[in-house]
């Protein structure tokens, strides 16, 4: 296996750790290792682990009714359901939400809406995105673009064009 943003000579002479399991914030490795997760699954496990049950049950209800349908020009129960939580903790004057399958997929999904809307309304130039220093946006080539990390960007230099990159609000960044 080949493990994202991992220096793989790291583990030329010994494997890396096998997670097996969790517990609120922390991890267990298949040495029974107690792991504290300090970045959340990689920013995705904010609940921590010990809602399996009760996230398999609410998995296995959707599945028997609709396993995955792609929001291309239909949708379904369960997405207009969240759709309509969402909007109520939103502000008043938003009234739609897309759904992306992940962080880095949203960032490209709102550069692409924001190109296509300037494009909409005859202004093909506006295409300058502005992102701040020390802020991470992902992976993909797109949101590594945004991304203002500079060793996190070197490896895949040259990104795409038309970022600029401005101070950090938080100085010690």
């Amino acid at each position: 296996e080949w493990l994202s943003w991992t220096r793989m000579a790291d583990f030329e002479h010994e494997a890396p750790p096998v997670i097996v399991g969790g517990e609120g914030p922390f991890l267990r490795d298949a040495q029974g290792r107690q792991l504290l997760d300090a970045m959340s699954g990689l920013f995705t496990t904010q609940i921590g682990y010990s809602f399996g049950r009760e996230l398999g049950a609410a998995a296995a209800a959707q599945l028997e009714e609709l396993g995955y349908y792609p929001n291309w020009a239909a949708t379904n129960p369960a997405t207009l359901a969240l759709t309509e939580r969402l909007l109520a903790l939103a502000p008043a004057r938003m009234a739609r939400v897309f759904f992306t399958s992940g962080g880095s997929e949203a960032v490209e999904s709102a550069w692409k809406l924001i190109r296509q809307h300037f494009l909409a309304k005859g202004e093909p130039l506006r295409r300058k995105i502005i992102a701040r220093r020390g802020a991470y946006h992902g992976c993909t080539l797109g949101a590594l673009s945004l991304t203002g990390i500079p060793m996190a960007r070197a490896p895949f230099e040259p990104l795409l064009g038309d970022v600029r990159h401005v101070e950090n609000t938080d100085r010690r960044n």
